[in-house]
């Protein structure tokens, strides 16, 4: 049975079954609860989900509360259902994959809400050329939370996302604050060995007492340091200087983080809120910083009618290369600007007997331009060093939430406008391409997007959902101006990706089920994803006729383009998600799983010794974590263990690019075994939290699913294996202080 197939007889079945199943609850005089207000004010902690929540919100939709258990970002993304991550030891950037999608548009990564736009370029030892990555450089120290929405393409978080979106939030005020107290300290600390090393953050805060308007003021500041070495030993007792080579003198990075926010309550109606965050490293023999500010702004009267949101960003990331970091550069360096801007109002009214309404709409603006500097010792314009150019994205959205007694409906619709723009060189005499001379290309697309979902909570503890959407992601900067044979390796001609997405699931809030205290969440769905006009990359030759052909023997030696353009046939990814929580207090449980299948095909640029800009992103063909543990002496000391399963997984072919059918093969990696974390913390006293952790508890010898070091040419040596693998036993000691 198809999956649109499904959806239709999940939701016949839904309006079949609730009536009697509804009518045994008015039986027993159960009531259902038919609006739920969220407020969306500057309070931090409101505007931001949670676990429980996500289990009673319709759709793929996770959040964590992350600096839980001593795991790492990469490990807290990778225990969300449906969610991944890239990992790239030479970017020192968090890479958010959904779905076996990432990178630019594809996944809309966001910080406090703030798209994020970094394009991290790594030089690679080998052939002086460069790893590359979209990802988010961040100091996980300062994070509170994260929100994860597969497949939907609703509100401003959906603007140009094909996959979903992931949006971190950094600790604020509120979360220094001790409850009643105006002013407190947080600090959080861990040193680990097998080179995981030590990191420190410290962030104090204050407020006002709330004034005879309702205004207040408040501040904070956080200041955080890091230092992580490169060299560990792997679960088989080798080194990893054996694997990673002349770059492993070059991993060790000590980034420091500071983050500022400001919050100017003028009165109980408006709500002001400045911040700031800086992140600075060197790494990779190159200098990295990134700075993102924003100004974000409530109102918010006594009225139902009218809730104002604005959102004003800027951000900026710089790489500034070392001498000799890349042959034949010099004075390299890249920079990427974005400034945004997202405005909507929220209206919330009863149409008619219980009707309940809520109404969105807003609008969004995006101006990213990306730039370069750098002395070429052969001057040439065929070199694909950080694509320069902009791209500007406009849109306009609504969102319409109808509820009425046990049913919901959520209609949401997106119009996005997308404009790049950038400079194609002029190519040769003998090179046919439109333009031929000197040009300035502007792409400009636009799309129409419109997602629904339908949920009904036929039992208290049972709900429901089907959901379908169509989301779009324009071509990128860095896929049009990819130029390593000069202007004909550019497309001007490329479109915008489109995805149409199904899903049907249920989820499960049931208390009591064992034990009169107890409490059991699940969230189950099925999603089918089909993609028009996918952005790979082929790789062709220069024929004779001046034409790009793919015919080795009527073609110029030496000649060899990338270029990014749309598959002929959809692209399909299809899977399952669960994830589910039992807690009885003194005992609990946590369980993500995902299984999923994909024909993306493989970009050619993944080969390229220099300057690859796209990754294989085809997640394991499943992955789960599984959480247990007990609380003891009134909850103050937790032990725990993690369990971390992962299916067979792939990595690009070290035999590179197949001449017959200009593709790059995937070829299954080792087998990963079960790893095993234990973990504890102990609340020793009011203000002091103390953690210990046992990461690979049995020394397992294995590499990461999705490690750019066993997927690029340069380190996936052909015959070998795997090359780069994770550590061995690891121990951690950390902990937090607050007052």
């Amino acid at each position: 049975m198809k999956k649109p197939q499904m959806v239709k007889g999940l939701l016949t079945g839904i309006l079949i079954v609730h009536a009697p199943a509804y009518a045994a609850e008015k039986e027993g005089e159960s009531v259902f609860s038919p609006l739920t207000i969220m407020d969306n004010t500057l309070d931090e902690k409101k505007n931001v989900g949670s676990s429980e929540e996500s289990y009673s919100r319709p759709g793929a939709y996770s959040s964590r509360t992350l600096n839980k258990n001593l795991q790492s970002l990469d490990a807290s993304l990778r225990s969300m259902a449906g969610t991944y991550t890239q990992i790239d030891p030479l970017q020192g950037a968090i890479s958010v994959n959904i779905r076996g999608m990432n990178g630019l548009g594809r996944v809309n990564t966001m910080v406090d809400g703030v798209t994020q736009t970094y394009f991290g370029m790594a030089p690679a030892n080998y052939h002086g050329g460069s790893n590359t990555a979209a990802g988010v450089p961040l100091d996980p120290n300062f994070l509170a939370s994260v929100d994860v929405t597969r497949g939907s393409s609703a509100g401003s978080q959906g603007v140009n996302a094909l996959a979903g979106s992931a949006n971190m939030r950094t600790i604020g005020i509120d979360d220094i604050l001790k409850e009643g107290r105006q002013t407190g300290l947080l600090s959080r600390f861990s040193v680990g060995d097998n080179g995981l090393g030590r990191t420190g953050m410290v962030a104090v805060a204050g407020k006002t007492e709330t004034f005879d308007n309702g205004g207040a003021v408040g501040g904070m500041v956080g200041i955080s340091g890091t230092r992580t070495y490169a060299t560990y030993k792997n679960g088989g007792g080798r080194s990893s200087k054996d694997f990673i080579g002349e770059d492993n003198k070059y991993l060790t990075q000590t980034p420091h983080s500071e983050l500022y926010k400001l919050n100017l309550n003028l009165d109980q109606y408006n709500k002001l809120e400045l911040a700031g965050r800086n992140y600075t490293n060197t790494f990779t023999r190159r200098d990295i910083t990134s700075d993102d500010y924003y100004l974000r702004y409530n109102y918010a009267p006594l009225n139902e009618l009218v809730e104002l949101n604005v959102l004003a960003s800027t951000s900026r990331g710089n790489q500034e290369y070392k001498p000799k970091a890349m042959y034949n550069f010099n004075n390299s360096s890249t920079t990427n600007k974005s400034n945004a801007i997202d405005i909507n109002n929220t209206s919330r009214f009863k149409m008619a007997d219980d009707l309940y309404t809520t109404f969105q709409v807003g609008g969004k603006l995006m101006d990213t331009r990306y730039s370069r500097s750098f002395v070429q010792s052969n001057e040439t314009d065929r070199n694909a060093f950080a694509p320069a150019g902009k791209q500007k994205i406009s849109s306009l959205y609504t969102g319409l939430t109808l509820n009425k007694d046990i049913y919901e409906l959520d209609l949401n619709l997106n119009y996005t406008r997308s404009q790049v723009e950038g400079k194609k060189p002029a190519c040769a005499a003998n090179e046919k391409c439109f333009p031929q001379g000197e040009a300035m290309l502007n792409l400009d697309d636009n799309a129409f997007n419109p997602s629904a979902t339908f949920s009904a909570q036929v039992t208290p503890w049972l709900q429901p959902f089907v959901s379908w959407s169509r989301s779009s992601r324009a071509p990128n900067v860095q896929e049009v101006f990819f130029a390593n044979e000069g202007g004909i390796s550019m497309n001007p001609f490329l479109k915008p990706e489109k995805a149409e997405t199904v899903e049907a699931g249920f989820n499960i809030n049931k208390t009591g089920l064992l034990l009169e205290q107890d409490s059991f969440h699940m969230k189950a769905l099925a999603y089918q994803s089909r993609i028009k006009d996918y952005i790979t990359s082929e790789s062709f030759m220069l024929c004779y006729n001046g034409q790009l052909c793919n015919d080795y023997y009527n073609s110029f030696s030496g000649f060899n383009a990338n270029v990014y353009l749309n598959t002929t046939s959809p692209v399909t990814n299809n899977g399952y998600e669960i994830e589910a929580g039992y807690d009885a207090g003194f005992v609990y449980a946590n369980l993500s799983w995902s299984k999923q299948h994909t024909d993306q095909p493989t970009s050619i640029a993944s080969t390229v010794y220099s300057f690859a800009y796209s990754d294989l992103s085809d997640l394991p063909s499943y992955y789960a974590t599984l959480d247990v543990g007990g609380r003891l002496f009134n909850e103050k000391l937790t032990l725990g263990s993690l369990f971390k399963f992962t299916g067979k997984s792939k990595r690009l072919s070290t035999e590179g690019i197949e001449s017959d059918t200009n593709t790059v093969p995937k070829e299954s990696m080792p087998n990963i075994p079960t790893v095993i974390d234990l973990y504890s913390t102990w609340q020793m006293t009011d203000e002091v939290l103390l953690r210990f952790s046992v990461q690979n508890v049995t020394n397992r010898d294995y590499a990461d699913a999705l490690n750019r070091m066993n997927q690029s040419l340069d380190y996936a040596k052909e015959g070998s294996s795997i090359n780069t693998t994770a550590r061995g036993r690891t121990y951690i000691f950390g902990g937090e202080i607050q007052f």
